[in-house]
């Protein structure tokens, strides 16, 4: 007796997978489904009862059936997640089969589900011409299925199935991390990166209930340990200084014994890692998760984190430098204007007013800072300017003057050295703050708009030696 799946009561003396064991809870998890494609009813009969009861990991193998390429294509378009499916070639027509095979593969651009081509003429479509020309995965001769071979092709196809689904889904995770990346990098702002890389985190792990929370942890030479605190809650709100969920002690012990390795714990519920970043500084993200999260994204999420520490730090400590050169830039703006007598807190008001005009002119974010921390720097050349000339109470006579108006370009010269956006541009203003519109200032008599815009915001007034804004201030 020939040995095929059509031998007489072939199907009663194979033995059929069994289902999982009472309780086994995977076995409410979506089926695989597998398409068997022919015109010939019986063959489709047959087939089914070979597969009847079959389960893999845990779930049920549920059959579709269609008896044509047209089916077939209705049965595909509304079952986007069909894993298997065997396809006979004669049916309407002698390449019906391989038709539906290229409609598949370069129509649909379905790449994941498995193909095999099953068919009782072999002559009519040769084994080696088809497996060249076809993106199929396997290729069966109908005489040599029995029930046996027929579960063993679709349980390996199921399992090959699988982990192409596995593999597609970690490359779209890392594709978005990459992305997320990418747009989290847009932010100057440390908190602005925070709620970002927030947002990024919900999207990469398809929840919004998420808390996260940032420790940052600072033992600076001759500075008091800190520890500053992050917490953004679901609803996109940042609070600064709120202490981070206890998951962090669960990893104290661990982190005091070896402070210098990283250190990554992964529950269904919650997330930490933790990263020294130098001698002196750690940073520990805290999540915790609503739901349990996948193991694809438990995979993938020790690289999302590690990236957004290096980069949050980098741009804590950017930030921390730009900070502490905007603060120096001010008390020694607030230090010239102490020794020319100027009024109290002077500079900053100009700061500030500069900021509101900027603003109003509306002028970028990132133009907006540099102007209000360069505009303090206006009168930093007086430095080179005598006190007696500085402080005399009377008029100054035409050579005192001429001295007087060497100070923009003295505060040129000392800002101009310093290759930065700040002392850049509070070197452009130092030089033509004292411009006048209709050319008549100094040093270079520059008129109209050829007077830099941030210069006009410390503009020469009618008061003689001093800005427009200096009348007001």
């Amino acid at each position: 007796m020939p040995n095929t799946l059509f031998s007489n009561n072939s199907y009663a003396k194979e033995t059929v997978t069994s289902p999982p064991l009472t309780g086994d809870k995977t076995s409410n998890k979506r089926p695989w489904k597998v398409l068997l494609v022919d015109d010939e009813p019986d063959v489709i009969t047959v087939s089914k009862m070979a597969l009847r009861g079959l389960y893999f990991q845990g779930s049920e193998v549920k059959i579709l059936t269609a008896s044509s390429a047209t089916e077939a294509r209705r049965v595909l378009s509304d079952n986007s997640d069909i894993a298997l499916a065997f396809v006979d070639v004669v049916m309407e027509t002698d390449s019906a089969g391989l038709e539906l095979i290229r409609w598949i593969r370069e129509e649909r651009n379905d790449q994941h589900i498995r193909l095999v081509l099953r068919t009782g003429q072999p002559g009519s479509a040769p084994e080696e011409t088809v497996i060249q020309k076809y993106e199929i995965n396997d290729y069966k001769n109908k005489t040599e299925l029995n029930a046996i071979r027929l579960k063993t092709s679709v349980l390996t196809a199921l399992r090959a199935y699988r982990d192409i689904k596995i593999i597609s889904s970690n490359q779209k995770k890392l594709e978005h991390v990459l992305s997320a990346t990418e747009t989290i990098l847009t932010h100057s702002k440390v908190n602005g990166f925070l709620l970002s890389a927030y947002t990024e985190l919900k999207s990469f792990i398809k929840q919004d209930d998420v808390s996260l929370g940032v420790s940052i942890e600072s033992n600076m030479p001759y500075s008091q340990p800190t520890q500053k605190q992050f917490h953004l809650t679901d609803n996109n709100t940042l609070i600064e200084g709120e202490s981070i969920s206890s998951v962090q002690q669960m990893l104290a012990d661990v982190i005091i014994s070896n402070p210098d390795r990283p250190m990554v714990k992964i529950e269904d519920d919650h997330y930490v890692h933790y990263m020294k970043i130098n001698e002196f500084e750690s940073v520990t993200l805290v999540f915790d998760f609503a739901k349990p999260i996948s193991q694809g994204v438990k995979n993938l999420l020790p690289h999302f984190t590690s990236n957004f520490v290096l980069v949050f730090e980098n741009l804590r400590a950017k930030n921390e430098v730009q900070e502490v050169q905007q603060q120096l830039m001010l008390m020694l703006s607030e230090a010239i204007e102490t020794r020319s007598k100027e009024t109290g807190a002077h500079v900053l008001r100009v700061a500030l007013i500069c900021e509101y005009i900027a603003k109003k002119l509306g002028l970028g974010e990132k133009h907006v800072e540099i102007i209000k921390h360069s505009a303090p720097m206006h009168d930093l050349g007086k430095i080179g300017v005598p006190e007696r000339i500085l402080h005399k109470p009377g008029p100054l006579d035409d050579d005192e003057w001429a001295v007087m108006k060497t100070h923009p370009e003295i505060g040129h010269k000392l800002l101009s050295k310093l290759n930065y956006g700040i002392p850049q541009m509070g070197a452009m203003v130092s030089l033509s703050h004292h411009e006048k519109w209709n050319g008549s200032g100094y040093p270079n008599g520059t008129s109209g708009p050829e007077i830099p815009l941030e210069g006009r915001f410390n503009g020469y007034s009618r008061c003689g030696r001093c800005t427009w804004f200096h009348s007001f201030l």
